[in-house]
């Protein structure tokens, strides 16, 4: 994911000095607590950022923020989406979007329900009666994955099938994608792997719906390549070559290091990831994607993401700091860059050093 600024700016009215101390309730401004808010959001529980909208009539807001807050509210607030979500990606996937649709949101709406059944039980009666293909299917995973990709690729899009990304089922889907081959060098050895550049997206998933199109996939790997979401980088940037090239280059080394790793949400891949990112940014993006870890970092959490966030703010606090986790972004600022770079090439040395002595590992980070 990306780092990007969330503090929303406000832009009050001039009024002369005569007139201050008679207007300053008038003239105080609402602001948002936007990291908590998109925290909340990133974490599948935009229900739990609702209160953080709400203000006092006394105080302005301006028409950005106003605008934020009615979209949001239209979004999570009431029984049903007010918002204008499908309207403005209007496709041949309208149906089963809405499906999707509706099952991020009762999933961020009743955390305490498992709905894995629902959304199978949906999308493989929509394919049965929408997809002639599919009259065969059978509710499983694989099954409903092989029927979906063919009905998506039938209306000329791609996707990524049927999975989860953190703890539900996503839907990606793209018109135009395009390749290009990048030399990846890791652990010593240097690869050419293909990479996808997508564009044209009808939907990015549940964390596109879920921060109003803030956040989103910003990439991801398979065994076989690298997809890159065009939008999302600077292709010239050190984000790219960091937070892209990197974090996801880690992934394909992982797929063949460590075949069955997969954690909790693929917790210990993006342990592994971040650590990657954070041994090789320099001074300024690495501590803007330490504030982004510290923020987002949540070890309870069902987001493999989340997870992996608290995790690498953990250790590195525990070999930098000697405490648990150092949530003060100035206190990391008085490490030089190049230190934190080192430390965090140790413990993933040291993390694969520990999943090379267990045999076919799956989870290590969070057992």
């Amino acid at each position: 994911m990306r780092t990007l600024k969330l503090a929303a700016l406000l832009i009050l009215n001039l009024v002369s000095l005569s007139k201050i101390n008679a207007q300053t309730n008038q003239n105080d401004s609402i602001k948002f607590d936007y990291t908590r808010i998109y925290s909340f959001a990133l974490d599948g529980n935009p229900k739990q950022a609702l209160p953080l909208l709400e203000v006092d009539p006394s105080k302005k807001i301006s028409e950005k923020d106003l605008k934020f807050k009615t979209d949001f509210e239209n979004r999570f607030k009431f029984e049903e989406d007010k918002s204008d979500f499908l309207a403005t990606r209007k496709s041949k996937i309208d149906q089963l979007l809405k499906i999707y649709r509706d099952y991020w949101r009762f999933s961020f709406l009743n955390k305490e329900k498992k709905n894995d059944s629902l959304i199978m039980r949906n999308v493989s009666n929509f394919l049965k009666a929408n997809f002639p293909s599919a009259e065969n299917l059978t509710v499983n995973k694989d099954s409903i994955d092989v029927y979906q990709k063919k009905y998506i690729s039938s209306l000329g899009y791609h996707t990524t099938g049927f999975g989860k990304t953190g703890g539900l089922y996503d839907l990606l889907v793209w018109k135009t994608e395009k390749d290009t081959i990048y030399n990846l060098n890791y652990d010593g050895k240097k690869t050419p792997v293909k990479v996808y550049f997508m564009d044209d997206f009808v939907t990015l998933g549940w964390s596109e719906y879920a921060t109003l199109g803030r956040y989103y996939p910003a990439g991801w790997a398979t065994k076989e390549a690298l997809f890159c979401v065009k939008k999302a980088y600077d292709l010239k940037s050190e984000n790219f070559r960091v937070s892209y090239i990197g974090h996801e280059g880690r992934h394909f080394a992982d797929y063949k290091l460590f075949p069955n790793l997969k954690g909790v949400g693929s917790a210990d891949l993006e342990y592994r990831g971040k650590l990657t990112e954070l041994s090789l940014y320099s001074q300024d993006g690495l501590y803007k994607r330490l504030q982004f870890f510290i923020n987002n970092g949540n070890y309870d959490s069902e987001n493999g993401h989340s997870i992996a966030a608290f995790c690498v703010i953990r250790d590195l606090s525990r070999l930098l700091f000697d405490n648990d986790y150092e949530k003060d972004i100035d206190k990391w600022k008085t490490i030089p860059s190049k230190k934190i770079n080192e430390a965090a090439t140790k413990i993933l040395s040291e993390n694969t050093k520990s999943l090379q002595k267990i045999p076919n590992v799956e989870k290590f980070i969070k057992q």
